[in-house]
């Protein structure tokens, strides 16, 4: 499959309908009659029903056939190519990267700061997904105003962070491709456009448009090569707009007409996913939860006050409450979606967010369809959150993930496993072989329990760790007897046969989310007992389940 280098160049002075060039590339300053908007409408009523399936099969089928047509200038490219490539068709970095590289070079000539346009008259950068009828959409209508006053600027408000978040996330990914050339232009891109990155997203700290802003946050915190290389400013946004939820009674409210002084829904949805995400303020999310669940229409969509439910509000607070609120029924919003849907497959908010906003959906419907224990999210952990000897989480965010468990509707309820383990045979390991050796043991050790599906494991400290299921999960006791049968085998590739036995003693327990704290108190006594009952266990260790 091969990418389409470049739309034919408009005729000077050429237009065609509503004033847009022929070649579907946006100028960047429009001239003549804007696009016609079609305003949102009520969803068709509840038994129009269209299956998760078919929609996500139309929308596949859109974004497959239209991904090598975009034009190497499009801001969405590197969402459609993602995507294309998670559904097995494999499209070549290099064009674009080149593409890129060669505005970064031009960029003093031609006084562009990023290597990609912006469709700046929020018209499609691609006739690829353009509607039938060359009419656009409008998913917030009391803006209206805002959109005839400032075409280009109410544009720039949807496309540059989605650009930001999808093509600097593109870009941290190909540094580590193994081609020495792509990721040395990767790396000279990133390098090259951060500081105008940076300037972009510390402009969202001010906190002038809590739309804007925290939509920037709830973008980066999906991506983690994009959140990783700007976790500071992330974290920043969350700061400043975390401040203002908790002096307004814990929620986001707008600043300016038609919404100054509205909570909104969009911007709670935003800041909740992220704040959970950064694992940050988690006393917060007990309330923003409430607040966008109540907030759904009973056509299943959500959207901000005085409008239709419409698809990018339906997302997020769809994004929110279905990776944190086991409570949550998806079906409803997986209708609404169905019923939103264009003929052609895409969803469509404004115009030119068009392959990104339609990968999105689809990422969420085959999420939604998912047991919650398997959609549930755990934060992002950054690498200044992680135990340095193990690279997973320490004592630290136990104690935060222990409170947001105590606080959330739904998971306070909710059957949580839970696993307090030791390394039988580690000191004497560590004595015979060294520090460094026994940092290695412990990395091992920490990686392999990582590896449990649905789980979140932290180092308790020393050689003692946790390992905390998922909210409704099944029992992880089966899954710590699998781990203790393929434990010896991978201690004997990693250290010999020589090295004795270092095994793995487990306590687990199953108990409500509130009860968290508790249960790991609980389990750090019991381990005492086992040690004591079992001080040399066989290599594969033991498993005890508290009260035994």
């Amino acid at each position: 499959m091969s990418l389409k280098p470049r739309w034919p160049a408009p005729t000077p002075g050429a237009r065609g309908p509503r004033g847009t060039f022929p070649a579907g590339i946006s100028p960047i300053e429009p001239d003549g009659t804007l696009r016609s908007r079609r305003l949102p409408q009520p969803a068709p009523a509840v038994g129009n029903e269209r299956a998760a399936g078919g929609a996500i099969a139309r929308a596949t089928a859109a974004l497959l056939a239209a991904a090598p047509q975009l034009d190497l200038r499009d801001p969405m490219l590197s969402a459609a190519l993602r995507f294309a490539r998670r559904h097995g068709t494999d499209i070549p970095p290099s064009p674009i990267l080149r593409a890129w590289r060669t505005r970064t070079l031009a960029a003093t000539v031609r006084g562009r700061e990023t290597p990609w346009v912006l469709g700046s008259d929020a018209a499609p950068n691609s006739p690829a997904y353009d509607t039938p009828d060359g009419v656009g959409a409008l998913w917030r209508p009391r803006e209206r105003d805002w959109l005839d006053r400032d075409a280009t600027g109410f544009g720039n408000r949807l496309l540059a962070p989605i650009a930001l978040a999808e093509n600097v996330d593109f870009l941290a990914t190909l540094e580590a491709d193994p081609s020495p050339a792509l990721a040395s232009t990767a790396a000279e891109i990133l390098r090259e456009i951060q500081p105008s990155l940076e300037a972009h997203l510390a402009a969202c700290i001010v906190g002038t448009d809590p739309w804007r802003d925290t939509f920037a946050l709830w973008l980066l915190s999906r991506r983690p090569g994009a959140l990783a290389l700007l976790h500071p400013l992330a974290l920043a946004i969350a700061t400043r707009y975390g401040t203002l939820a908790n002096r307004l009674a814990g929620l986001v409210c707008g600043t300016r007409f038609p919404f100054e002084a509205v909570p909104l829904t969009s911007a709670n949805a935003h800041l909740g996913v992220a704040l959970w995400t950064l694992d940050y303020r988690p006393t917060l999310l007990a309330g923003i939860l409430t607040f966008v669940r109540s907030r759904q229409a009973p056509d299943g969509g959500f959207a901000d006050e005085g409008q239709f439910s419409d698809v990018l509000t339906s997302l997020v607070a769809a994004d929110l409450l279905s990776t944190l609120d086991p409570e949550f029924d998806p079906r409803p919003t997986i209708g609404w979606f169905g019923r939103t849907q264009e003929p052609a497959g895409w969803w469509r908010a404004l115009d030119p967010e068009v392959p990104w906003l339609t990968a999105a959906v689809v990422e969420w419907l085959e999420s939604a369809e998912r047991p919650f224990a398997e959609r549930f999210r755990w934060p992002a952990y950054q690498r200044v959150d992680l135990d340095r000897k193990t690279g997973i989480p320490g004592y630290v965010a136990f104690d935060r993930l222990a409170r947001v468990f105590e606080a959330v509707p739904g998971i306070t309820t909710s059957p949580v496993g839970i696993a307090f383990g030791d390394l039988a045979g580690f000191r004497q390991f560590n004595n015979a072989y060294g520090q460094e050796m026994g940092d290695r043991v412990l990395r091992t050790f920490a990686t392999a329990l990582a590896e449990l599906d649905a789980s979140l494991a932290i180092r308790d400290g020393g050689d003692e760790f946790l390992v905390v299921g998922a909210p409704t999960r099944r029992d992880i006791g089966p899954d710590l007897e699998r781990f203790r049968a393929e434990w010896p085998a991978r201690f004997t590739r990693e250290y010999g046969t020589a090295a004795g036995v270092v095994a793995p003693r487990f306590v687990v327990t199953m108990v409500d989310g509130r009860d968290l704290r508790d249960a790991r108190d609980r389990l750090g006594r019991a381990i005492s007992g086992v040690k004591a009952e079992v001080p040399e266990p066989p290599p594969e260790g033991v498993l005890r389940r508290l009260g035994d």
